[in-house]
């Protein structure tokens, strides 16, 4: 009898722990390891940031590079890197790209042109 009771326990809790986390889930900011440039011109040839060329690159790392990854999969055949173990993810056209390497280090490029508000791009190879 504890036997089916507590194997009935189980999948209550299984069934409803889901929702718990669901509703215990707010909308907070967490801090982040983000690193930026503003240039104009292309990432491949920037020039200084003017007023009618103003874009920003951000470089993300850790925990909310990350999420980003796990977040954007699959994994994807990334013609930059030549290191085995490297794994790559993109989504956009390549506008964001997270990369996993074999320390377990995950890092994220984005960017934005400013002077469009439009999505771009925030690392070439």
């Amino acid at each position: 009898m504890k036997t089916i009771l507590l194997a009935f326990l189980v999948v209550v809790v299984s069934a409803v722990a889901p929702e718990v986390l669901a509703s215990d889930w707010k909308f907070i900011y967490q801090p982040a390891n983000v690193s930026y440039s503003t240039y104009g011109n292309s990432l491949g040839d920037p020039t200084a940031p003017s007023r009618n060329d103003k874009k920003i690159a951000f470089e993300v790392k850790g925990q909310a590079a990350r999420e980003m990854f796990e977040a954007i999969g699959p994994d994807r055949k990334d013609s930059c890197s030549q290191e085995l173990g490297v794994r790559f993810r993109s989504k956009d056209e390549e506008k964001i790209i997270c990369t996993k390497n074999t320390k377990e280090i995950y890092t994220c490029y984005f960017g934005f042109d400013l002077k469009h508000g439009k999505s771009i791009g925030g690392s070439i190879c």
